[in-house]
């Protein structure tokens, strides 16, 4: 009887993975190294466990596997999919499913039990899953979209058309060497009485500095070492009258060549952009006479620019952040489902460059950065996502944030545009009734565009935001977007899709400020006492309009503020326009390498609290563990873990700073055994192979 009762615990129990202080227990069920994964693309997928045991010598002598289509079936030990039988070995990895054929979106419930070298079973583990993906290019509805917002926004995106200019000096050519000092540059904007324009910027940039001033006020200011590699981005249309305007420029150049490059676009409602740009039409002075940045004042006198090369050529070449992409669009889709019980809901999607997408008005996913870098030529990787509680009967609603990414933004070593000019999105929503049936909404020509509040994200030169943009229930049904543009469907034959194999990116960690300190006036850097690749969250109180800076940096100068010089052409700088009142924000789409970072812009002294360092990076899970008695080694131990963890980002990179982070593999190499001692690592090293 005693017997009996055991027997009967230990069935119970094992059926649901409780281990026992004696003999084997399964544990850390893996399918192609991933947890419970969806999307599997691979016809046999290869599984894994491990055994412990509280004896010592203990080992695996033989396993078996069973798969099923249910956790129901698998609770009853009914393997309609594959019974691996036992197999005598000790083998707990690279077990290559040998069941029946597996069909798109199978899902795959499955379980493993253990003999130990006396011969003695293990209890069942816990259950584990994967999801088949994708499989065959039919599978997909969905057609690659983009949004073509040339219109206004989009025509300021890029400083293409523009030439560099300078004020005429008898004698001396800007374009190698002039004078350092200031020079004085003025351009008039006409707009109708009658017609108010519904988007007006301008893209600016100067060899070295600039002041900007549009009817007389100052509005920009901008004297960042070599910033003429990064435009500077400014929102006119609350600062142009109707009638006469003028744009004057304040530049300095402080040693060799100088010059100003600038574009000024305004639209208007169902026309065509007005377009100006810097060349020998702006009027331009070394002297500043009282009012010369009014609009009242009499230019008469002044010269016309000399146009020394348009932009792209000349001394400044084709320099990272010359073409600086204009705001991101939103890319989203209203959708009735039937009045039927949801059994359940995947989304598949990916994207030429980044996307991040939300339904009925939450997130989807935590993953960052998708679908990180992959050789797009190739192959483009696209997630799954669960969202089974995310959809509902009746009205429902899914958008789209899109950026450019390494697909078509800035990536190491000056490389621009390495795989395409314009990013693109594919989405595909299956919704499974509860009777069987199948609805499906596919990213196509019905989705909606607009610009969204993100008026530029890279990751070299940064991302900035304007919070005056937003547009409240951009992403939750029942908003009136009529007077949205419809999107462009493109082809993308070429392109081959395949599911993601490993970790994605994410939020991993916060690090809160130690200390602020203040080098110059209203110049505040913050310290987070730890080097950290990721961006920053930015709380914040400030009036409307009030424009924060955040520039990002390693090392400090002895002066107190921040050290740049070794990011070259990556500035790292991040802006933000407040809406007023209290504010929460952090980038999208980009990332930097950091200890300090510098804020400007604010009102007032800011408390520890306004920033907060956001930690990203592949999401591997910690495997190795080391200490010892010398804090020194220890502290050896921590670099080695957090320069681990900030250049594993998609892929291994040689550094998470400066304008090159690349994948080289020689450093790769030469890391990889003390990567896989720290973290696991196979998912991610054979994405990256």
């Amino acid at each position: 009887m005693r017997s009996t009762w055991t027997w009967a615990i230990v069935l119970f129990f094992g059926s649901y993975g409780f281990a026992w202080g004696e003999g084997l227990r399964v544990e850390r069920l893996r399918c192609e190294y991933l947890v419970d994964p969806l999307g599997i693309d691979a016809a046999q997928p290869r599984l894994s466990w491990i055994v412990e045991s509280d004896q010592r010598g203990q080992r695996q002598t033989a396993y078996q596997v069973l798969v099923s289509t249910s956790p129901e079936r698998l609770g009853q030990d009914q393997a309609d999919l594959w019974d691996s039988g036992k197999v005598a070995s000790d083998a707990t990895s690279q077990i290559a499913y040998a069941g029946k054929p597996l069909a798109s979106r199978t899902g795959c419930f499955w379980k493993v039990r253990a003999w130990d070298r006396d011969g003695n079973p293990s209890p069942w583990s816990r259950p584990a899953r994967w999801e088949m993906g994708l499989l065959k290019a039919g599978d997909w509805n969905a057609r690659w979209i983009e949004a073509d917002l040339t219109d206004g926004a989009g025509a300021a995106g890029s400083l293409s058309g523009a030439k560099w200019i300078w004020c005429p000096e008898p004698g001396v050519d800007p374009a190698k060497t002039a004078p350092s000092g200031d020079r004085f540059f003025r351009c008039r904007v006409k707009t109708p009485a009658n017609e108010k324009p519904e988007l007006a910027q301008l893209l600016l940039t100067a060899d070295d500095q600039f002041t900007l001033f549009v009817n007389g006020k100052q509005v920009g200011k901008y004297a960042e070492r070599d910033g003429w590699k990064r435009p500077q981005r400014y929102d006119l249309l609350p600062l142009l009258a109707a009638g006469d305007n003028v744009v004057a420029v304040a530049a300095k150049n402080v040693e060799h060549a100088a010059g100003v490059c600038a574009k000024i676009v305004v639209q208007y409602p169902g026309g065509k952009p007005q377009v100006i740009v810097s060349d020998r039409n702006w009027k331009a002075s070394k002297e500043s006479p009282g009012g010369w940045n009014a609009i009242g004042f009499n230019d008469a006198g002044w010269q016309g620019a000399s146009e020394l090369a348009a932009f792209g050529q000349g001394v400044w070449g084709n320099v990272a952040g010359g073409e600086v992409a204009g705001p991101l669009p939103i890319l989203r889709k209203a959708f009735t489902l039937a009045g039927k019980s949801v059994a359940s809901a995947r989304l598949y999607a990916t994207a030429l460059g980044l996307y991040e997408i939300r339904l009925n008005g939450s997130r989807v996913g935590d993953h960052l950065l998708a679908p990180e870098w992959t050789d797009y030529s190739k192959r483009v990787r696209y997630q799954v996502y669960d969202v089974t509680a995310m959809v509902k009967q009746g009205d429902n609603a899914m958008a789209a944030l899109l950026a450019n990414g390494w697909y078509c933004g800035h990536i190491g070593n000056g490389g621009f545009q390495a795989y395409g000019t314009v990013p693109a999105l594919l989405a595909q929503l299956e919704v499974t009734y509860s009777d069987g049936s199948v609805e499906r909404i596919a990213s196509d020509a019905t989705w909606k565009i607009h610009a969204s509040p993100i008026l530029s994200s890279d990751f070299m030169l940064g991302e900035s935001y304007d919070a005056r943009k937003e547009i409240p229930g951009w992403d939750q049904p029942g908003l009136d977007d009529a007077a949205w543009k419809l999107a462009k469907v493109r082809e993308e034959k070429g392109r081959r899709l395949e599911g993601q194999v490993t970790q994605p990116v994410r939020q991993t960690g916060e690090l809160k400020t130690k200390s602020v300190s203040e080098p110059k006036p209203g110049q505040w850097t913050f310290d987070l006492g730890q080097n950290m690749v990721g961006v920053v969250r930015l709380k914040v109180s400030a009036p409307a309009g009030t424009k924060l800076t955040l520039r990002h940096a390693e090392m400090l100068n002895a002066d107190g503020t921040i050290y740049t010089t070794n990011l070259r052409g990556a500035p790292s700088v991040d802006t933000y326009v407040c809406k007023g009142g209290g504010e929460v924000w952090q980038p999208t789409f980009t990332f930097h390498g950091f200890r300090y970072v510098e804020l400007t812009g604010l009102p007032a002294k800011p408390g520890d609290d306004v920033v907060t360092g956001i930690v990203i990076n592949s999401d591997t899970p910690q495997t190795g563990h080391f200490t010892s008695s010398d804090p020194r080694i220890n502290q050896l131990q921590s670099n080695i873990w957090w320069g681990q963890r900030g250049n594993y980002l998609s892929v291994p990179t040689d550094c998470p700073q400066r304008d090159e982070r690349m994948g080289w593999t020689g450093d790769a190499q030469v890391f990889g055994a003390t990567a896989c001692m720290n973290m696991e690592s196979d998912a991610f090293y054979r994405k990256y192979l």
